[in-house]
């Protein structure tokens, strides 16, 4: 399937694209919000500014898809497959990422507000200035992760594993910040 063909099929009123294999295909600004897009085949997709609000990518293959500024506001990423995606800038607010596999995703200034990524392995993952405000990431794999300026506050850690994770000036759940990793000037 090819852009033309969903923008087509969304238009006139599909929101089933369940297992639609849409690798490599430039999607950049497209608008599908509400979609059924689980298990899709959306590796390395271009989805820079896409609107997924609410769509559902519950096992959906996006390993190094550009999601840039891209809205998946209450998206279900349920075991998505986002290995090397980008995601910066991109709002994750209230997300379901239970079991997604973001190992080496890029979520720089992501907006991953009372998002749920329990479970999720995020390991070699840059957060850095992400918001992860009342996230849940009870038994989330961090190990590596870049958590430069990222705000926790509020958020759930507990079981996380945060060996080898990168501090500084980082906000933890209680307002603590964290300077583990600051260079020394």
């Amino acid at each position: 399937m090819d852009r033309k063909e969903l923008e087509w099929r969304y238009g006139a009123g599909e929101r089933n694209l369940r297992k639609a294999n849409l690798s490599g295909v430039d999607l950049h600004d497209v608008k599908l919000s509400e979609a059924n897009l689980t298990k899709a085949d959306l590796h390395r997709a271009n989805l820079r500014g896409a609107n997924l609000s609410r769509a559902n990518l519950c096992q959906a293959k996006l390993c190094e898809a550009d999601l840039t500024g891209a809205n998946l506001y209450k998206a279900d990423l349920r075991q998505a497959d986002l290995r090397g995606a980008i995601l910066n800038d991109t709002i994750l607010r209230e997300a379901d990422l239970r079991g997604a596999n973001l190992y080496r995703a890029s979520l720089i200034k992501g907006d991953l507000c009372e998002a749920d990524l329990s479970d999720a392995i995020l390991d070699h993952a840059y957060l850095c200035s992400a918001n992860l405000r009342k996230a849940d990431l009870h038994n989330a794999h961090l190990t590596w992760a870049n958590l430069r300026q990222a705000d926790f506050i509020n958020a759930h850690l507990d079981r996380a594993d945060l060996n080898n994770a990168k501090f500084c000036t980082t906000t933890m759940p209680d307002g603590t910040i964290r300077n583990n990793d600051c260079a020394i000037a």
